[in-house]
Formats: C-alpha cells, structure tokens, sequence
C-alpha cells in the first residue's frame, strides 16, 4: 500500500475507485465500502484508492468538541493494509482546506489529483465549505464527467444503525462488546509497554503498563476481559484500566495482566483488544480484599474466554 501524507505529492500511475471518508474506527459501515471498492476495482481493472483526512475535520471546524477518535491513525494505515488498498491518501485538513468549495474538491481532487474513474461514499457523506456537497451531489457533477458514483447504503447490525458516534458512546460506557460488534473486531489500545512500580508483581499479578494516547476513546476504569497481542501471538488476559485506588494512585494507567504468562516485556508493543467488562475500580480497604477480587476476575474472564473461544481466538 502506498501512502500519501499530503496531495502535493501525489503522482499515481492508473485510474482509481476512490473511497472517501473518515474511516474512524473503520467500522462494518466502513468494511461495506471498502468491500465495494475493491471488487469494482477488480472488475473494472482500477486501482483501489481511499481518501481521507488528518486530523479528523472536527478538529479543526469544532476544536472545543475535543472529540476522541476510535482507531489511532497507524492503526487505521494497519487495518487498510490488510484490506490490500493500492493507495491510502491523508489530505492534510486544514482552515483553509475547509473553505475548498464542493465543486472545486471534486474537479481538482478527485478527478485530477485522484484520478478517479469511480467514487464510492456512505449515503450520508458531506464534503466541501460547510459541508454543502451531498453524495446526490457528487453522483451529478460525476455523472456529467463520465465518472461513476456508488452510494453505499445504511448499514445496521442487529437493529443498531452503524456509525462511528454510536461506537463511541458505547466504547464510553464500557459497552465493548456491543462496540466490537459494530466494528467487527474488538476495540483495541496500543502502545509500548512501561516500568511501573510493580505492585502487580508484589501481590502475584505481574502487569504490562501502557499510557493510553490521549486522543482515543477510552472506556470507564475498571476491569476487562481482554486479548493482548504481541509480535504474532495472542494472550488472554485481564487489564486494569484506571488509577490504582487502593495504592492511592493518580496517574491514568492500562494495566495486563496475561494469563500463563510470565516474562518481561519493557519495550514491546502490544495491542489490548477488550472482550467485555468485568466490574469498575474500585479502592479496596485492604490488600488482601483486592487479590480475593483479582481472583475472581480472572476466573470470570477465563469462562469467558472458554464460552467465547471459537470466536476469540
């Protein structure tokens, strides 16, 4: 997969069907349009092109909003490659990318910088100075340059309709499972793993430590059920999202603990996938209260994972 961090530089050897959207979380409303992407690409003789924005346009057209995004943007070039897109543009978005009127996006962009023989966007899509291109829009002024439009419909999953909100608000109620459902995969927190103060290790429960990104979505604190992936192999697990309250603790952590596992891993990136909520934090009045408790977690979690293991794994 190519990558593009701006237009300037963009030089693309053939015609394309260009995808355009956010992408955030690159949910199954998403996949249905990737999905449709690559198969008239394929049939047609294109290439696969998706276009999108960075930072996400709320940003900057709402910067109080502070919107928390789903899908960190290596995690978005990851799963975009793993779909096989030719070419992955990131369209710097800008104040005065904003003011870019919707006629004058679709010649200068789509047709010339994208050159796009096919354009294909969700039924609800808004593009150009404040937001007055539709997707009926663009399927008109496509139309009379013999590009080709393809509007993929609303997508619902066992009566939810889905969107990138609706996974949010979900993620922030600690609703993971639902979430992972609409996104097709679990919910997932990256990052490198950090010395801690070993507290985990003290009581019988040693932990990897990861700072959540300060941008992303985060569930309550509590206790999940988790997967924990490292290089290419996959681990259940616990994780303590939260402060450590019975250590009186005050800095926001994400803490695994992997079951039949237990080795260093300073400095290895691992990817947390949340299965589904066990409980909150909660400060306990002793030590011991909050082991008996991390016991029962884990038996928790591992009937889940053992009722879930098809699926899982």
């Amino acid at each position: 997969m190519q990558i593009y961090n701006d237009l300037a530089s963009m030089n693309l050897p053939n015609y394309t069907v260009c995808g355009i959207g956010n992408f955030d979380g690159v949910h199954k409303g998403h996949q249905e349009l990737i999905k449709k992407l690559l198969c008239t690409a394929k049939e047609k003789y294109l290439d696969s092109l998706i276009l999108t924005f960075e930072p996400h346009p709320l940003k900057v057209l709402s910067p109080n909003s502070n919107i928390k995004l789903i899908t960190t943007l290596e995690q978005k070039k990851k799963i975009m490659r793993s779909y096989g897109i030719d070419h992955f543009v990131l369209a710097p978005f800008t104040d005065e990318f904003s003011k870019i009127d919707y006629t004058d996006f679709i010649y200068d962009i789509l047709i010339k910088k994208c050159r796009a023989k096919v354009v294909v966007v969700g039924y609800n899509y808004r593009f150009g100075y404040k937001g007055r291109g539709t997707a009926e829009a663009l399927k008109e002024i496509c139309g009379k340059n013999g590009i080709d439009t393809i509007i993929i419909p609303q997508v619902t999953y066992n009566g939810y309709t889905v969107s990138s909100t609706l996974i949010r608000e979900l993620i922030e109620k600690g609703d993971v499972k639902t979430a992972a459902e609409l996104l097709g995969r679990p919910f997932t927190i990256e990052g490198i793993v950090k010395p801690g103060n070993s507290i985990g290790k003290k009581i019988g429960f040693p932990t990897a430590n990861i700072a959540p990104e300060e941008n992303i979505v985060l569930p309550p604190r509590g206790v999940y059920a988790v997967l924990a992936r490292r290089e290419n192999n996959v681990h259940t697990g616990i994780a303590n999202l939260g402060v450590k309250p019975t250590f009186n603790g005050s800095n926001l952590v994400l803490e695994v603990h992997l079951f039949d596992f237990n080795r260093e891993l300073y400095g290895e990136n691992l990817e947390i996938m949340f299965i589904e909520r066990l409980r909150p934090e909660f400060k306990f009045a002793t030590v011991k209260d909050l082991v008996r408790q991390i016991q029962q977690d884990i038996l928790q979690a591992k009937e889940i994972f053992k009722i879930n293991a098809v699926e899982l794994i």
